[in-house]
């Protein structure tokens, strides 16, 4: 099925994010490892869960996006349905 612009900006930033998530959960391990590994965890809890609410978002204008057309696919078929109904 093609995919329209919207769907793949949407993949786009998808993979963006995931890629943020991981460096920055590496980078911010590696600056706050010298003060425990408590800190580090913390910080990188924290950073993930922005960057989860964010991909979970997008998953989510993805998923109304695929129930919109899967919407207007089973109108089409009713139309027909009906059209050949009152025939």
């Amino acid at each position: 099925m093609k995919k329209t612009l919207l769907e793949n900006v949407i993949s786009f930033l998808l993979g963006i994010f995931w890629a943020l998530l991981i460096l920055s959960a590496l980078i911010l391990f590696k600056t706050f490892y010298p003060l425990g590994i408590l800190p580090a965890l913390v910080a990188i809890i924290l950073s993930s869960a922005f960057w989860f609410i964010l991909i979970i978002l997008l998953e989510m204008a993805n998923i109304q996006i695929e129930k919109l057309k899967e919407i207007k696919r089973q109108t089409e078929i009713l139309e027909i349905i009906k059209k050949r109904l009152y025939e």
